[in-house]
C-alpha cells in the first residue's frame, strides 16, 4: 500500500507498537485496532470471508443440487410374534 508503519499509525490512531506486533505475529492486537487497520487498508472484505456462515458453503449447495441429502439409517423393529401363531424352529417352515 506504500504506507510506512508510522503513516498507518497516524491515519488509523493505532499505536506503532500494535502495528509492529501485527506484522510480526508476536503478541496480540485488539479487534477494534484490527478493524481500524483493515478499513484503512481497504481489506474489510477479507475479514468477511473469514467469518462467513458455515451453513452457506458452495460445495454443500452443489451437492444438494446433484444428490439427495443423506439420512441416518434406522434400525428395523423386530417382529413381535403373534400369540395365536404356532412357533417353529429355524428352517422348519421350508
Amino acid at each position: 500500500m506504500n504506507l510506512s508503519q508510522e503513516e498507518l499509525a497516524e491515519k488509523t490512531g493505532v499505536s506503532l507498537s500494535s502495528i509492529a506486533r501485527l506484522e510480526t505475529g508476536k503478541g496480540n492486537i485488539s479487534l477494534l485496532n484490527l478493524l481500524s487497520l483493515l478499513k484503512e487498508l481497504d481489506l474489510l472484505n477479507e475479514l468477511e470471508l473469514t467469518f462467513r456462515d458455515p451453513n452457506f458453503s458452495l460445495s454443500l449447495i452443489a451437492k444438494s443440487k446433484t444428490k439427495k441429502l443423506r439420512q441416518r439409517v434406522r434400525k428395523q423393529k423386530e417382529k413381535v410374534p403373534n400369540k395365536n401363531e404356532k412357533w417353529v424352529w429355524g428352517n422348519q417352515n421350508e
